[in-house]
């Protein structure tokens, strides 16, 4: 008699796990040759933000163009960002470490999957940040790649319908860093180079000044970054953090120094995002909006750029054409180093849009030809502007750091 109850019960956790999986199955975020994500057969372009700045709710920053958020453990957040139109993700930390004989860390893990994985907001999962670099002992890995390794495959196990996404600091070897691989299935870098010089030392700066470990310090080293995360980790998705902060506002108010309170320009801040673009990034995350006072320019600035990419997704998550354009520099008296880089794509419609960025801080002035294009002129997004071609070939200008787009008149 006793047992009856028993059976009752399996079969109704056997119902509701056949639901669940059923339902996963349906939602699945999947991705795709180029590195996107799929969400329901569409590509998406994650413009996400670790947190809203101050003052913000959800519908205000899904205004500004965002469409992730970082939530939670708690379904009421992950209905209000739905409500907004957001999806989000849910970071388990250092809780994805497990050993093999973790049974707490286990069970914590289960417990929060039952409770969210099911809700049609979530978009990825998060493991540990930065796990391969230590700040005061850089060679040092904070968290070793087996233990994350074990974390992602149970969670995977729990939840096959939604990937883990790993952010790296801007340290360490590609080799060390590819260890990670077997623990997430999108790779991400953090990245934040605009930093006063005297700065004091912090965490994550070094005494002399840099966040980052490659020899470029400018704004385009966010291209760079996400190349080499493509090196990391070839043929899966390739995410970038953004800077959303000014360092000195990281310390206690008392400690600030005002004079080294640097918040990146506009100019500084479009720059990065569409250097990334141009090199491959399949997403862009902005972390320590909640820093800036409300009200701040720079909240507004970065919503500038957070449109002007939702408004762009159709293109940005466009097929690459795989050509080269010829570019050709005039004398402006200063270096071309990367000069002025170039991504074409593809829209729905068939038109071509040209994202093109110029590296320098110092302006360049290029003439492109063997253009992928049809028709007699471009149109610049910069003014709206049309650019006549000439024999598949248009000149242009370029402030230091600046992007333009060019797209195809129908």
């Amino acid at each position: 008699m006793k047992q009856a109850p028993i059976v009752a019960l399996s079969l109704t956790a056997l119902i509701s796990a056949c639901i669940f999986m059923a339902s996963a199955a349906a939602s699945a975020v999947t991705f795709d040759e180029q590195g996107f994500l799929r969400v329901e057969g569409k590509r998406f372009l994650p413009i996400g933000a670790y947190d809203p700045p101050a003052g913000w709710d959800e519908k205000r920053l899904a205004a500004a163009g965002f469409n992730l958020v970082r939530a939670g453990a708690d379904r009421k957040a992950f209905d209000e960002a739905r409500a907004a139109g957001l999806r989000v993700w849910f970071s388990f930390g250092d809780g994805l470490a497990l050993s093999s004989t973790d049974t707490a860390k286990t069970k914590s893990l289960r417990q929060r999957v039952e409770t969210l994985a099911d809700h049609p907001a979530v978009l990825f999962w998060e493991t540990a940040d930065e796990p391969a670099w230590t700040d005061a002992d850089p060679a040092k890995a904070r968290l070793a790649p087996e233990p994350l390794a074990r974390g992602y495959e149970e969670l995977r196990r729990l939840d096959p319908a939604h990937p883990v996404y790993l952010n790296h600091a801007p340290r360490n070897m590609v080799e060390t860093l590819q260890r990670y691989n077997p623990a997430c299935d999108i790779v991400s870098v953090d990245i934040y180079p605009i930093i006063p010089c005297g700065i004091r030392k912090m965490y994550a700066i070094t005494p002399d000044g840099r966040q980052g470990d490659l020899p470029n310090q400018t704004p385009s080293c966010a291209g760079e970054y996400v190349q080499k995360m493509r090196r990391v980790q070839p043929g899966r998705p390739v995410f970038i953090v953004l800077q959303g902060f000014a360092w000195e506002t990281l310390r206690k108010e008392p400690e600030r120094d005002p004079r080294m309170i640097r918040y990146p320009t506009y100019a500084e801040t479009r720059f990065m995002a569409f250097d990334a673009i141009i090199n491959g990034t399949n997403g862009i995350l902005y972390w320590g909006l909640r820093y800036a006072p409300a009200g701040h320019p720079f909240v507004e600035d970065v919503a500038k750029v957070t449109r002007e990419l939702r408004e762009l997704t159709p293109a940005i998550v466009g097929q690459t054409w795989a050509g080269e354009l010829d570019r050709h520099y005039r004398e402006m008296g200063s270096t071309i180093a990367k000069g002025v880089e170039v991504l074409v794509r593809e829209q729905p419609d068939g038109r071509r849009v040209i994202f093109t960025a110029n590296t320098s801080i110092d302006p360049a002035r290029v003439t492109f030809s063997r253009l992928p294009v049809r028709g007699t002129s471009l149109r610049s997004r910069e003014g709206g502007k049309d650019i006549p071609l000439e024999n598949g070939s248009f000149t242009a200008d370029y402030a230091g750091l600046e992007v333009r787009v060019f797209g195809e008149v129908k």
